[in-house]
């Protein structure tokens, strides 16, 4: 072997690889240097204007996917486990479940006692979070997580809990999403950048406070058969009034 030629090669592969690695770093230096400079340049124009963010808001740029969710089927097998309850299917993606007993809701510690509940008696409950709650109906709307971020759907909740004039849990009706990544892996704007989008479109003016900058995925067309699309978004509530930032494009859009 010519020891001397492999010294060489060695010494010129180690000067390259070293180069390369100067130059990511630098890069990367580079990049951060922008996004502090642009956030530092997104704070002043808010302390101008006199405008105040009361919640915390995630500054690192993220990547992701669309999220596509299926219906899946549930069979007698799955919710063979469940007691206290009569099951009654609807179709092969959807249940009823009726209580043997209701269910009591102590006003003190409803969130609790609804967690407890979700775990004791629903399929897959630690994946759903409450929603809203339609008081005419007398109901408890619950939506499902993926990735420990909400599926907003602008359609029928995927958990509906029942509750009595005594406002205990006496039913409830549930589907469950299948969830997979859809297309290709994209960056995404940041909480920080979703609030300039809205600054830029004077969707916030002075004086005024952003009082929630919560990330989500979002569905905002009917479900076609058993399957629903959901884009990332950022929720941005200003007054009182609620916007949607999608976090790849940057459009923007009031919440109906």
């Amino acid at each position: 072997m010519d020891w001397s030629r492999a010294k060489t090669i060695f010494i010129i592969t180690f000067i390259l690889l070293n180069s390369f690695l100067f130059y990511q770093l630098r890069e990367l230096n580079h990049a951060n240097q922008i996004n502090l400079i642009i956030e530092a340049t997104l704070q002043e124009r808010l302390k101008e204007m006199n405008v105040t963010i009361d919640d915390t808001v995630e500054e690192e740029i993220q990547s992701g996917f669309l999220i596509v969710g299926k219906n899946i089927e549930i069979s007698e097998d799955a919710v063979k486990g469940l007691k206290g309850q009569e099951i009654t299917f609807v179709n092969k993606t959807k249940m009823i479940s009726r209580l043997d007993e209701p269910y009591p809701l102590d006003q003190g510690s409803i969130r609790q006692q609804v967690d407890r509940f979700l775990s004791e008696f629903v399929l897959n409950g630690e994946f759903y979070e409450f929603s809203s709650q339609e008081e005419e109906r007398n109901q408890l709307m619950f939506i499902q997580q993926y990735d420990g971020k909400v599926m907003y759907s602008f359609d029928e909740a995927p958990l509906i809990l029942q509750l009595n004039d005594k406002e205990q849990i006496v039913a409830y009706q549930q589907v469950i999403y299948e969830v997979d990544e859809s297309g290709r892996e994209q960056e995404f704007l940041s909480g920080l950048k979703a609030i300039e989008r809205l600054l830029n479109e004077h969707l916030i003016s002075a004086n005024q406070t952003i009082t929630e900058v919560d990330f989500g995925y979002y569905s905002f067309f009917k479900q076609l058969g058993d399957v629903q699309v959901f884009a990332p978004m950022w929720r941005i509530s200003v007054n009182g009034k609620d916007y949607l930032v999608n976090a790849i494009d940057g459009s923007v859009q009031d919440v109906f």
